[in-house]
């Protein structure tokens, strides 16, 4: 038996209305005379008795090409705003979080490096970035970052990008507390 699963269908197989981008929608596939069908359903037709006699099930979200690329790719960028929000302070922590996200932010290609200086008596490197997406300048101070501030910054960086990429979800939070 050859297995070959088609994309995602455009609308429903049950009602066939069009999906819209990010929709949630369930996806199965069925054995029809020794070949695997796909069938996608939008979440108002989907019930679990069109799950029976199938192959597989799984839910999904459905990826509109079109609408995403007229979405600018600043939309979410976890990182870049992390960066935004701690270049501008003159915490040591704040500025070990900027230095370590641009860097990152340079390894994505998403900065680009421009030039990188010494202020001579204070000891205060200055890198120059471009800012490839919202095409600017941006300039980041590195104040000789010990590697106990780098990595307390590190630290920083990897919880606000979790709590970013993660948020935690008030209505299970409150639902879960119910339950309890």
């Amino acid at each position: 038996m050859e297995i070959k699963i088609g994309k995602c269908s455009q609308a429903c197989g049950a009602c066939g209305r069009a999906f819209v981008h990010e929709e949630a929608l369930t996806s199965v596939v069925r054995l029809d005379s020794q070949t695997l069908a796909r069938e996608d359903y939008c979440a108002a037709c989907w019930n679990g008795g069109r799950g029976a006699d199938t192959f597989s099930v799984w839910s999904l979200k459905f990826y509109d090409a079109q609408v995403a690329e007229q979405q600018p790719p600043e939309i979410f960028s976890p990182l870049r705003q992390i960066f935004y929000n701690a270049v501008e302070s003159e915490e040591r922590t704040e500025l070990a979080v900027a230095y370590l996200a641009a860097q990152l932010l340079r390894r994505q290609k998403v900065f680009r490096l421009i030039k990188e200086s010494d202020e001579g008596e204070q000891e205060i490197k200055l890198v120059l970035f471009a800012d490839r997406i919202g095409n600017r300048l941006i300039e980041v101070r590195d104040p000789n970052l010990s590697y106990a501030e780098l990595e307390a910054g590190r630290k920083v960086l990897m919880e606000r990008l979790a709590g970013l990429e993660n948020p935690p979800n008030e209505a299970e939070e409150g639902a879960g507390d119910a339950q309890s």
